[in-house]
């Protein structure tokens, strides 16, 4: 059934597929070791070999799996956008649209990605192939990859053929539709704290391998350098498949708009980022030539200007987050007041321009001038909409202007849009709670593999030295490889290790990131912070327990 849905959404039938994509795959994947074992025969090295061999059965796996991620990336697309649709659909069906309309208006809109394509399949089988609604709604659901989409064609061409008023029906659908949207966001922030779980089994697992990585050398000889580049290759891979996979289950809620308008935050962000750029490049001249700093601190401090930006990007957040609190309101007001007004949109706005609506206010009467000059209707809601930066009310304002525009009722669309608005709302609050425990478990966890870290590096230097200054006579074996001890370089391994916590800064502030929806220069603030707090685990590990060790070696 999955598979049927996977063809069904990319637009392919499974013998084409069979034909087009997997055969010639599995072609290659097969001719290509052959080819390349006969022409280098054996010259070949065995791990070249098998890495070879691999690559057909990696091919299958892709054949395999390739129409199940596309369907699942398909349903999130529409996941992620249902409630829109269904609040759009609600404001669009006060104005009496005829239901072949009502499809077409909202597959026009680009925002709703592989919604509006199904939606517009459903205007198509009705418009060319004269199928009734009911029908076609039915067709759909039978093909969508996205079961919340699928139950809601069903109920409504169920309703449509039971005589139901569309309205109506959209109306109380409104419940339905963001109950459902409810259960799949909280289910999907419960995996927020499964995806914490599993960041520090894996940072456990990881602290261990180093660890043992930066002594192995001097116990059983093995390259230093190959022990930490591969370790340090294992934990940037961990790593970025976690934040990916953090990606694919955190649920697409953008903070900022996605307009093509230049706000005064976006231009006090871009103000501000070659500014940390140039201080980043100063600071880093002035304290590597200086010298007087260990090189951690130093790459510490070179980095820390880019906090500048950071800091106005979650300066500027914290305001868009204020301004979605006062929406709903705002909205609720202005419908009910343009609807008593025999829906006055332009005069019911002028009233509301002297009351106050917190940070919104400043906002509101810049789209009462820019209404009042009667030029484009929808663009000045836009424009409104840039000016708060929120994405929220992008998206909600615009079907506010679009629902009023062809005459739908101002006091509905006002009541339907504050609603569902207050419920996305209350939701976004559970995941910026999320989003604050994450980054005291990130920041906690930090220290510990700053810690553990350097405490082996620590270690690691005082076996060295020891052995190296050590006089075993000759023929003499202590199951100690004291040759390797006198080549490791300590720098090196130094350096393998800083280079580490820099990744691992990185990629936490980028998981952030990725769970709060919020900008991508905010990852700075974090970037800096998770970077200072394993710089200074790292300087308190090596000056307290350095002379620990070696008095501890001396009573010995």
């Amino acid at each position: 059934m999955e598979y049927y849905r996977a063809f069904a959404t990319m637009g392919i039938t499974p013998d084409l597929y069979i034909k087009k994509y997997a055969i010639p795959l599995v072609g290659i994947g097969l001719l290509f070791p052959i080819l390349i074992t006969l022409i280098l025969g054996d010259l070949t090295p065995p791990p070249v070999k098998t890495v070879l061999y691999l690559i057909p059965v990696a091919l299958t796996l892709l054949i395999v799996m390739y129409p199940i991620t596309f369907l699942e990336s398909r349903k999130r697309q529409i996941d992620d956008s249902i409630h829109y649709y269904v609040t759009e659909l609600g404001v669009l069906s006060t104005a009496r649209m005829s239901r072949k309309d009502l499809m077409g208006k909202v597959s026009e809109n680009e925002a709703y990605g592989f919604l509006a394509e199904e939606t517009a399949k459903i205007h198509m089988l009705m418009d060319k192939w004269n199928l009734s609604f009911a029908r076609a709604c039915q067709f759909i659901a039978q093909r969508t990859p996205s079961w919340l989409f699928a139950d809601f064609l069903g109920r409504f061409a169920h309703a449509v053929q039971a005589g139901e008023d569309v309205e109506t029906f959209l109306r109380s659908e409104q419940k339905v539709v963001m109950n459902d949207f409810d259960t799949m966001y909280r289910d999907a922030l419960h995996s927020i704290d499964m995806i914490t779980e599993l960041f520090v089994s894996l940072m456990m697992s990881l602290i261990f391998i180093v660890s043992f990585a930066i002594i192995l050398p001097v116990i059983i000889g093995m390259d230093s350098t190959f022990l930490m580049l591969g370790s340090l290759l294992i934990f940037a891979v961990s790593e970025v498949a976690l934040v990916y996979f953090a990606k694919l289950r955190v649920p697409k809620d953008r903070i900022w708009h996605t307009l093509d308008i230049e706000t005064r935050a976006d231009r006090a962000i871009k103000r501000t980022f070659p500014i940390s750029i140039i201080a980043c490049g100063v600071v880093g001249v002035v304290v590597f030539v200086a010298g007087i700093f260990p090189t951690n601190v130093m790459i510490a401090m070179m980095i820390t200007p880019l906090i500048i930006t950071g800091r106005v990007a979650s300066r500027e957040e914290e305001k868009i987050k204020r301004k979605d609190d006062n929406f709903a309101a705002f909205i609720r007001s202005l419908g009910a007041t343009a609807g008593a007004r025999g829906g006055m949109v332009n005069e019911s706005l002028r009233e509301l321009t002297e009351h106050d609506f917190g940070p919104l206010s400043e906002e509101i009467r810049a789209l009462y001038k820019r209404l009042a000059t009667r030029v484009n209707k929808v663009r000045s809601w836009e424009y409104f909409a840039a000016g708060t930066g929120s994405n929220l009310i992008e998206r909600f304002g615009t079907i506010f202007a679009e629902g009023t525009h062809i005459g739908g009722k101002p006091e509905v669309i006002g009541e339907i849009i504050g609603d569902n608005f207050m419920h996305i709302t209350s939701l976004r609050k559970l995941r910026y709670s999320s989003s604050r425990s994450l980054v005291g478990t990130l920041y906690g966890l930090t220290a510990g593999i700053a810690f553990t870290l350097f405490l082996s590096v620590v270690i690691m230097d005082m076996l060295t030295r020891v052995f190296t200054s050590a006089e075993i006579p000759a023929g003499m074996d202590i199951g100690l490889s004291l040759d390797v001890a006198e080549s490791i370089n300590m720098e090196m391994i130094n350096l393998f290790v800083i280079l580490m916590m820099l990744i691992h800064a990185a990629l936490s502030s980028i998981l952030i990131r990725i769970v709060d929806g919020g900008h991508i220069f905010n990852t700075y603030t974090h970037f800096v912070g998770l970077t200072w707090t394993s710089v200074i685990c790292a300087e308190m590990t090596v000056r307290l327990v350095t002379p620990m060790i070696s008095a501890g070696g001396g009573w010995g």
